[in-house]
Order: structure tokens, then sequence, then C-alpha cells
């Protein structure tokens, strides 16, 4: 067998949640956690370190400590160079959610209101005039701007200093709804009326900003990424830190480690062998698309179905309305098994195993999304046909 990976995350617990028994029991076979950062933004974390004393003014655990040292310290850019990891896993939750504060000498922190907010060194920081608050949702552009003069820095820093270290970008994003215990069918995750509307509006407007970091981390310095934003996870309560925006189903987790065997593993195979199990993990992300896709052409159908019900039926002969016609249903089993199967004797069985989490787990969210859009369709149909006799 071989030997685990060391890996470095530089983000959040979206990540770092990942590399946790509760989530993937079994990631200690294939991956070691070495250094981590929590929740700091970019932009501090490549600008000289803030070593002011402080001390929290409300409770505060140790884990809650090392959170506010790691990000003043900027104690990661020490030990990357030390471990020299194999894998370094970004996300960039901690500029989505928090911004930072400009200091009047230039230097940046983190304005994070989980752990920075609750020490005296935030009370004395804001009570000088020179102090700004930085947010994406005041100025998207000049946000983006010092973000990537921040990121530039440390791509430089990774490379002079990691050589061997492969980057991989975890592309982050907020879920809107949220699946409540003994449901079926996800609600939104923000409560109803105008203040729930703008609480969506502005996760929408986060997920767009975030896609921009995304894209420019990926395209930019070339590294490696897992995008898992468009297979529709929700966030539920029984998540073990609770329901939350970035506190996805339990899938997503082994979905997450099925496509960093896929990374690991293209590096390690032949080419040949390489583009095999990339076509693996393309037609496992296809399946689930297409199970999305015909569940919205499905809810188009049904939609079109009931306005054309609703119109006289003279009208309905004299000039039927718009149609919407399905799409195949996806079949099984997918292109990603068989061509998972054709791999069997190609591959050690170490290696097969890890190939063959990739069409496991597309099974597992093609399941749940099936599960939910069938029980959305059964109650749609219901209140229709409880309408009609009404």
């Amino acid at each position: 067998m071989s030997e685990p990976l060391l890996v470095a995350v530089v983000g959040s617990c979206i990540t770092r949640d990942n590399f946790n028994r509760r989530f993937n029991p079994d990631y200690k076979r294939w991956y070691a956690v070495g250094s981590t950062t929590n929740q700091s933004s970019m932009i501090a974390l490549m600008s000289p370190a803030v070593d002011e004393p402080w001390e929290p003014v409300d409770e505060m655990k140790s884990y809650g400590r090392w959170n506010v040292h790691s990000d003043l310290s900027r104690e990661i850019l020490d030990l990357l160079p030390a471990e020299q990891p194999d894998l370094l896993v970004l996300d960039f939750f901690g500029d989505i959610h928090f911004g930072v504060l400009r200091l009047p000498d230039g230097r940046y922190v983190t304005d994070n209101r989980w752990r920075l907010r609750k020490t005296d060194l935030y009370r004395r920081l804001l009570e000088d005039p020179r102090t700004v608050a930085l947010r994406w949702q005041d100025d998207a552009d000049a946000y983006f701007d010092l973000w990537t003069e921040a990121m530039d820095r440390f791509a430089a820093y990774v490379a002079e200093h990691c050589p061997r270290t492969r980057v991989v970008v975890h592309c982050g994003f907020n879920t809107l709804r949220v699946l409540q215990s003994g449901k079926r069918v996800p609600t939104p995750l923000a409560p109803s009326g105008a203040k729930g509307k703008a609480t969506r509006r502005e996760a929408r407007r986060a997920n767009a900003f975030w896609t921009r970091l995304n894209d420019h981390a990926k395209k930019a310095y070339g590294w490696e990424h897992i995008d898992l934003s468009r297979e529709r996870y929700v966030t539920f309560p029984e998540h073990p830190w609770g329901a939350f925006d970035v506190h996805y189903t339990m899938d997503y987790y082994r979905r997450f480690q099925a496509e960093l065997h896929h990374l690991v593993l293209r590096e390690e195979l032949p080419a040949e062998l390489a583009a095999r199990v990339d076509a693996v993990s393309e037609a496992a992300a296809r399946r689930i698309q297409d199970e999305l896709a015909w569940w919205r052409a499905a809810d188009r159908q049904r939609a079109l179905a009931a306005e054309e019900a609703a119109r006289p039926r003279w009208r309905r002969m004299l000039r039927p309305g718009p149609r919407e016609t399905l799409p195949a249903r996806p079949g099984a089993p997918g292109d990603d098994h068989v061509q998972l199967e054709a791999l069997r004797g190609a591959l050690d069985e170490e290696t097969w195993e890890r190939i063959a989490e990739i069409p496991r787990t597309a099974d597992e969210r093609v399941a749940w999304i099936r599960e939910v859009e069938e029980a959305r369709a059964t109650r749609v149909a219901v209140r229709r046909t409880a309408s009609v006799r009404s």
C-alpha cells in the first residue's frame, strides 16, 4: 500500500472537513493532514504579521485562540516550507464571508466576526479612525484587485519554497437550501419574507464573486481544482457543525475525496491510463448533470401542461401552447461505470478501488437528486389536484 500523501489546507471547514473521519472515515488510508489555516483572508495572509498582544473579551476555547493566533502570525508561511506537503488545498471562504481590516500602517487582518471580534485587539483597532474595513460587497472590483495582488505573491511564494507541492483549488459555494429533519424536499435556508429574499440575493452575489476568485486561481496559476458547485448540494441540521451555507450533506465529502483521488492518480499513472481515468471522472460528472437536466425539463413540461390546462378549451384547440420535450432519461449503468469496468484489468486493485469511488459517489448523488425530485413532483401534483377540485 502506498504511503499517505501529506496535505496542507489554506482555507476553512469546507476543505478541512474532508480530512476528518466524521466525514470520510477512511481518509487516513490515503492522506495525512499537515499544517492548516482556518478562515483567513488571502489578503491578510500575505500581509506582514500582526504581533500585538491580545486577549479574548468573550469566552474562547483553545481552538478559537489558535485560530486568531494563526491568522495574525501568518505561521502557515513558515510551516509550508518546513513540511513540503504533497498537496496544498485552498478555498477562499475567509474573503467571501469576512473581508479584512486595513490597519493604519498598511497591514491587514481577517475581519473574522466569530474570532477576532471577540478580542480586545479588535476593540483597540476600531478605536483608531484610520482602521478601514474592506469587503467585496462594498466594491467588488477594488477588493478583487487587492486579492489578486496578494494571490500573485502567494503563488510565487509556494512556487519558490514548495516547488514539488501540487496546489488544488477547492471551489466553494454557499448553498441556498436546507433539508430539514424528517422532510423529503429542501426548503430555502433563509427565512421567508423580504428579509429572506434579501439574504438569498446576497448569497447569490457572494457565489458569483466566489466563482470569480476560483476562476482566477485556476487560470492565472495553472492550479488544479475540484468544483462540485453545479451538483446542487444543500445543508441539513444534522451536519456535525449544524446547518449553514457551507455545511453540505455528507455525500459531498465522499464525492470530494473521490475527485481528489482522481487528481492524485492521474499524475501517477501512465498518460494513456490517466486519460482513461479522466474519462471516468468526466462521465460521472456528466451523468449527474444529465439527471439534473432531465428534472429541469420535467419541471418545465409540468408547468406548460398546467398553463395549457388553465386556458379555455377553444383556445387550446385553435392555438395549442408550447410543449417541452423531455430528453432521454439517464440510464444505468452510466458510461462512467462502463469505462471503470474496462480499467479493471489495467490497474492494480488498490488504484482501481480508489477510482471506483468516482462512479460510486456519482450514484449516491443521482439517487439523492432522484429521491428529492420525485417527492417534489408528487407534492406539486397533489397541490394542483387539490386546486382543481376547489
